[in-house]
């Protein structure tokens, strides 16, 4: 119930802000259409996951770390004359099939130049999780796993209850 209530002000909040103006009538017409969508699009019943600030500090650092290396990469492939690039797509099992651990890792992927996922195929109980990932500079298919999974793993103790609240959602009746 709580969770409702803060997605209906949020969207009360944003739906002011995209009108520009707030007024009564703005009020009053967010807090109908935010009703109106938290009744027609209930919100998913999920664990709430705990962020760890240290670990999620952590995991920002080696993103920006991550973001650094590949601009300096791009910007010598620009300002050099040879053409170096040697692009592939790269497939990396990951070990949490949680959708904001997938999120996490894909955009810090994404943010780096030169890569970008181009699909997800989430996984079960059963499965795991598969990124497809584009590369520009490959040298080593296993040296972009492991990068991956490094990022995976700082995602996950970022996000604390990742893995089990998908298993006890699933676990629900």
């Amino acid at each position: 119930m709580r969770h409702r209530i803060v997605l209906s002000i949020w969207l009360v909040v944003v739906w002011v802000a995209l009108w520009r103006d707030v007024s009564a009538a703005n009020i009053v017409s967010g807090v109908l259409v935010s009703a109106g969508v938290t009744w027609l699009f209930p919100p998913e019943r999920r664990t709430a996951l705990t962020v760890k600030p240290l670990a999620m500090a952590r995991f920002i650092v080696a993103v920006f770390v991550s973001i650094v290396r590949a601009n300096v990469v791009v910007a010598w492939e620009v300002l050099t004359p040879s053409n170096r690039i040697n692009e592939g797509v790269v497939a990396v099992e990951l070990a949490s099939s949680h959708p904001v651990v997938i999120t996490l890792v894909s955009h810090a992927i994404v943010l780096a130049p030169g890569t970008m996922v181009i699909d997800v195929e989430e996984g079960d109980a059963d499965t795991p999780s598969l990124l497809f990932i584009h590369v520009l500079h490959l040298r080593e298919v296993e040296d972009v796993r492991r990068e991956v999974l490094e990022l995976e793993r700082l995602a996950l103790a970022a996000v604390a209850g990742g893995d089990e609240a998908r298993t006890e959602q699933e676990d629900a009746p």
